[in-house]
């Protein structure tokens, strides 16, 4: 797949990350959304011990689904993305119930 160069309007492969004619630099979108991917699946892999901290577990969560959710769009990365996704999803309910867990028992024992 060819692109076209915005400012001089050059053909372009996609391997090149400047084009040759007017040296402007070429964002790589493929490779965004595979780093994407790759970030959602590590988050997802934190959530299975964040989720002790419900502090740490929502932020960590919820990042994970964002970024996985930005790589399902990422061809070579569709596969980290969803496991990503489905990692933080589980573990951003674990959380809930972490957290839900200790309002309770803390409610119990102040009675």
């Amino acid at each position: 797949m060819n692109n076209f160069c915005a400012k001089c309007g050059k053909e372009l492969t996609q391997d090149q990350n400047a084009c040759p004619n007017c040296g402007t630099f070429i964002r790589n979108e493929v490779n965004d959304l595979d780093k994407k991917a790759t970030t959602g699946l590590v988050l997802g892999l934190v959530g299975i011990i964040a989720w002790l901290l419900p502090l740490a577990g929502y932020p960590v969560t919820i990042c994970g689904i964002v970024f996985s959710a930005k790589g399902m769009k990422s061809q070579n990365g569709k596969g980290k993305a969803t496991a990503g996704l489905v990692l933080s999803i589980i573990f951003l309910v674990f959380t809930f119930i972490n957290s839900a867990i200790g309002a309770l028992s803390t409610i119990y024992y102040m009675y």
